[in-house]
């Protein structure tokens, strides 16, 4: 089944044009990075695929503080050889603690991305963070490439929705954004942390959406037998950042496993074949075969170049 995203509003017809080969063009990640977590795998697909340029990350309160994802992102890019990928720090919303997962609530807000309780897994990278404000540099990236930007919001909504309400005009000029999740999905995390920004970001019109809903996503997770097969073959980066953080935990429990949500939202884009329901708009089945060949495939290619 080969999806293809459609348009949202009736203004995709004139002026920026929207088209180009599906899987490729210029992106920005906004996320709640963590360790080697759904995000930081998304941000490894990515990086690695040919024809994505990455043009920034910004970083949102949800799974992590921002500060947090900051210090993550920084060290994982440069991890990669990724350096030059410029990470700005966004807001966070907090919202009032629930008896499910609070995500960053269940910790202090560090005062910066060099101040975290424990550093990043290997020591703090030595790039910093770029200047500015996260929804102010979507909206500049968007401005600069007006019709080739997708954003993928696979956290909170909060820096997208700050930049719908201050640059409105940028928002005809997206190229695409990829959502992880529905709007119609309640408490789902990211809309529990932020439902304010979450109706902002899905009542904009942009002119072309991707929605991975969080049920087909959930239905992928990562066993020992497939971790396995990731961290087989010739040893780089992000494979021994697998066996190092991932390993202990399939070793002390067989059946352990892991869900990868966001990395599932960056195959879906990357390669709109594994679809195998969706209304056109909202992906509802991803092939697993299809799905874990790709992320085996390409989850741990990312390195520095030599």
């Amino acid at each position: 089944m080969v999806l293809s995203t459609v348009c949202a509003t009736a203004s995709c017809s004139p002026g920026v044009p929207l088209d180009g080969p599906p899987g490729t063009g210029k992106i920005i990640i906004d996320a709640d990075m963590g360790e080697l977590n759904d995000d930081a795998q998304a941000m490894f697909l990515l990086a690695a695929a040919e024809g994505v340029e990455v043009l920034g990350v910004t970083t949102v309160g949800g799974n992590t503080w921002p500060e947090e994802g900051t210090a993550y992102a920084l060290r994982q890019l440069e991890l990669i050889g990724r350096a030059d990928i410029p990470v700005v720090t966004g807001e966070s919303n907090t919202p009032e603690p629930r008896d499910d997962y609070d995500g960053a609530l269940d910790r202090p807000r560090p005062a910066s991305h060099r101040a975290l309780a424990t550093p990043p897994h290997g020591g703090y990278a030595t790039t910093r963070p770029a200047a500015g404000s996260a929804s102010d540099f979507i909206a500049d990236q968007v401005r600069r490439h007006p019709g080739e930007v997708t954003v993928f919001a696979l956290g909170p909504a909060t820096n997208l929705a700050r930049a719908v309400r201050e640059h409105p005009d940028m928002v005809p000029l997206v190229r695409e954004v990829v959502h992880l999740g529905a709007d119609t999905e309640g408490e789902e995390f990211n809309r529990w942390f932020d439902p304010e920004a979450s109706r902002v970001v899905f009542e904009a019109p942009f002119r072309r959406e991707l929605v991975v809903t969080l049920e087909a996503a959930q239905r992928l997770t990562l066993d020992g037998r497939t971790y396995e097969r990731v961290v087989a073959g010739e040893e780089t980066p992000v494979r021994r950042l697998f066996k190092e953080l991932q390993g202990p935990l399939f070793a002390g429990d067989p059946g352990h496993r892991a869900f990868v949500w966001d990395a599932v939202a960056a195959a879906v884009f990357l390669r709109p074949e594994i679809v195998s329901d969706s209304d056109g708009r909202t992906v509802l089945g991803v092939d697993p075969d299809r799905f874990w060949d790709l992320y085996v495939t390409r989850i741990g290619s990312a390195r520095p170049s030599s």
